[in-house]
């Protein structure tokens, strides 16, 4: 029973402390901490993809679009992925590689997409937090991280190598 009447107290002695560290955490001056704006974090804005029939169509008819600069990412001849930013945003410089891109070498790559990676390629739309246009992706990978930095720069991070089927 002595064990019992301890247990009790404690429990009790807890009811009385924990009411009583509430109430001087909320009677805290709040200029004495640094509110989270003050630590000056970066704010991270993110972006997605949305599939598109248009873009896909770009894509398998080796359309070019004057008015975005395109990258790739992958290894060897044939990329893991396609993109084209638009030429108001500017691509964080590191694993996609810039190219010139001309309507052959896109028949090439689509092609050689389509025929040696386990799932078909197909075109999304990159859009921004708001729902803006930045730009297109063409990857059998459908998801990535998209980030939105300041001055019109984004960071795309580069899908995983996707799975070969039963390539040529």
């Amino acid at each position: 029973m002595a064990g019992m009447g301890n247990r009790l107290q404690k429990k009790a002695g807890w009811m009385l402390v924990f009411p009583a560290l509430i109430i001087m955490a909320t009677s805290v001056n709040a200029f004495e901490f640094p509110s989270f704006k003050s630590l000056k974090l970066p704010s991270f804005r993110y972006g997605k993809l949305k599939r598109d029939r248009d873009v896909n169509h770009q894509f398998q008819t080796y359309k070019v679009l004057p008015d975005h600069k395109y990258y790739t990412t992958g290894q060897g001849n044939i990329p893991h992925a396609i993109i084209g930013v638009q030429q108001d945003y500017k691509l964080r410089p590191g694993i996609w590689k810039a190219v010139d891109l001309t309507t052959p070498l896109l028949r090439s790559w689509v092609t050689q997409m389509d025929n040696i990676y386990g799932y078909p390629p197909h075109g999304s739309i990159i859009l921004d937090d708001n729902g803006q246009r930045l730009g297109i992706w063409y990857s059998s990978k459908q998801w990535t991280t998209i980030i939105i930095e300041e001055k019109n720069e984004i960071a795309i991070l580069a899908p995983e190598p996707p799975g070969f089927g039963r390539g040529n």
